[in-house]
């Protein structure tokens, strides 16, 4: 090699190029900075333009000694420190499962940037998954942000980039299932005993995702289901006891293994994929059992112990005209 070719090699290079993965355009963001070549994949455009950029103007104001690798923390390494430091004063349970999960993806795509170079426009981008919507967007969002304000407080990150956009729309929560889609999903689950079980504890034992996660053929007793009381810091944790509906015995399998989220989650996309539904929609099973319990018992009190709430008056206000009283028969012959 010659003098030329080595002060070729040296002299700092970024520049965007067009490439195709498995398949799918992507543009692609090539840096050769202190001899090290790099190459940054985005979807976009602009997001490609938005890193060169980034890179451009660190190269410009630290020179060359700002991609040492002692300068700054690079996204993965940022979800590395707020693991090993926050994370652990945490509660297990799905609040630290859903941040291991979108964290996960986010590190996926952006890794290897750094934390200050990630701009609102990479959020934006993130969030806008074709198959996420509204209400996993947003879910999304919280968890990004809590991060980046950890990172801000404890001066690992210089801003936080979330704040600077629009918090994605979600759908409203309280989903309610129509009787033709209930039977639907009766019909689809009658073999699957794992999911059938999942199904029904929700749809007509209105128990909780995380207590489904907790029960196992074990704690069916005679009138009553037996909820398992999770980890708690709560020094006097209160029993769950949910009163056992005839519906429920008529459609509850008597085997069945583990129901925790992650056992379950890939049959529940499938299960999606079979009604139509881009995601499963949340809460839908609990408060379609909310709704029709108190339109057939016209009891806000009696719900309210059949949910596990201690107000009443939250039933009253949420559950108490969501269905007819004729459907709620219809439901609960099911």
């Amino acid at each position: 090699m010659d003098a030329t070719d080595a002060t070729r090699r040296n002299k700092p290079v970024i520049t965007i190029r067009a490439a195709t993965v498995r398949g799918q355009h992507r543009h692609v963001v090539f840096s050769r900075i202190n001899g090290k070549e790099k190459r940054t994949f985005f979807n976009t455009r602009l997001e490609a333009r938005l890193h060169r950029d980034a890179l451009t103007e660190k190269l410009e104001t630290g020179g060359t000694d700002a991609f040492k690798e002692s300068s700054g923390l690079s996204v993965e390494k940022a979800w590395k420190e707020f693991t090993l430091v926050r994370m652990p004063k945490l509660k297990v349970g799905n609040h630290t499962r859903l941040l291991n999960w979108w964290w996960g993806h986010f590190v996926e795509k952006y890794g290897t940037m750094g934390i200050n170079d990630i701009k609102p426009i990479h959020i934006e981008s993130f969030l806008s998954r074709p198959s996420w919507c509204g209400t996993t967007a947003q879910q999304g969002f919280v968890y990004l942000r809590l991060v980046f304000n950890w990172l801000v407080r404890y001066e690992l990150a210089l801003a936080n980039p979330v704040l600077k956009i629009d918090s994605p729309k979600a759908a409203p929560e309280h989903h309610l299932l129509t009787m033709p889609q209930i039977k639907r999903l009766l019909a689809l689950t009658e073999k699957n005993n794992r999911l059938r079980a999942w199904l029904v504890l929700g749809l007509f034992g209105g128990m909780r995702i995380s207590e489904v996660g907790r029960c196992l053929p074990k704690h069916i007793e005679s009138e009553e289901i037996f909820v398992p009381i999770r980890k708690s810091t709560d020094p006097k944790p209160r029993p769950r006891f949910v009163p056992i509906q005839p519906a429920l015995l008529r459609h509850l399998p008597k085997k069945w293994d583990c129901l925790e989220e992650g056992y379950i989650k890939r049959d529940r996309t499938e299960l999606s994929n079979e009604m139509g539904w881009a995601e499963w929609p949340q809460n839908c099973l609990r408060h379609t059992s909310a709704s029709m319990h108190r339109a057939m018992w016209q009891d806000s009190a009696k719900t309210a112990y059949f949910l596990g709430h201690s107000s009443p008056r939250m039933v009253e206000e949420k559950y108490a005209r969501g269905v007819r009283q004729n459907e709620a028969k219809a439901f609960w012959a099911l």
